[in-house]
């Protein structure tokens, strides 16, 4: 908000706390501090990686799904959905496509591996396995519903907000989109992928808790994640100039012009407040 000559009474910022002033538009433009956005996508980050931990914290016998997910993962989810109500935030936007994007990715992976499993019985479906870990039955329809569950709402949709953060963090949405798709394929294969198969491979049990891997297994697994990692980076590519209104820093990877020069774009020259997207030069 611009600090208006002749005036005594101090500019007020509408997402500060009573009675906090902003500093002059020369000092902000210094230094554009934003704790709480870095804490609001540390939660972020946190709750979208804590799904797929889980699942291998449980196949390796470190602490149960039973365990992580009503007494961690869950209160988590729960903290920051009331932020989201009471004091929401702009990068809270930012998240919801990333779910959104991410469980849509899952869907479409789905349509391919529920082929594979249900209809030309290529290898056998985990995910009803899974949810029966969490809710401690051994019902297979229950377990089927809290599998998927949280197959969506946990991996695809972490995955998702994951990787839109990370996305915005190093300017991707300044990027052509060859380069956004094959860096959105690049990291559903790893860590994703590998870290799924390394879990399998790894652990005392994984092939008889997950799936026994052979060439087949290896290949449909990979072309999922391929089939994943492309539906994300097309649902990007079709958000990111309304996203990178709301991510308040410059990008970590220098932003290319038009003209090929390494140079910062006007609007990534000036950060975004993390509470209202307004930037620092605002006059």
């Amino acid at each position: 908000m611009p600090r208006i000559l002749g005036t005594t009474a101090p500019d007020v910022h509408e997402h500060g706390p009573p009675g906090s002033a902003l500093p002059a538009v020369e000092s902000v433009r210094k230094a554009v501090r934003h704790h709480w956005a870095f804490a609001r996508i540390g939660m972020y980050l946190l709750l979208a990686s804590l799904p797929l931990l889980a699942i291998s914290a449980h196949v390796f016998g470190v602490v149960s799904m039973n365990a992580t997910g009503p007494l961690l993962i869950i209160p988590l989810a729960a903290t920051l959905i009331v932020l989201c109500v009471f004091a929401p935030h702009p990068i809270d936007r930012i998240v919801g496509h990333g779910l959104g994007w991410g469980m849509f990715a899952c869907l479409v992976y789905d349509v391919f591996r529920l082929d594979t499993v249900y209809l030309l019985g290529l290898w056998g479906d985990f995910i009803p396995k899974m949810g029966t870990w969490l809710h401690t039955g051994t019902d297979a329809r229950t377990g089927a519903i809290v599998g998927y569950l949280w197959r969506y709402l946990g991996d695809g949709g972490g995955i998702g907000i994951a990787f839109f953060l990370i996305a915005l963090a190093l300017g991707l949405q300044h990027r052509s989109r060859r380069t956004v798709l094959l860096a959105f394929v690049a990291f559903a294969v790893f860590p994703v992928w590998s870290g799924l198969i390394g879990t399998v491979a790894l652990s005392p049990h994984g092939q008889d808790d997950m799936f026994p891997l052979t060439p087949t297994t290896i290949t449909l697994s990979l072309i999922g994640h391929l089939i994943f990692g492309l539906v994300l980076g097309l649902g990007f590519l079709h958000v990111r100039g309304r996203l990178g209104q709301h991510w308040p820093w410059r990008p970590l990877l220098p932003v290319r012009s038009r003209a090929g020069v390494g140079q910062q774009p006007i609007e990534a020259l000036s950060p975004a407040c993390g509470e209202c997207g307004a930037t620092a030069d605002a006059r």
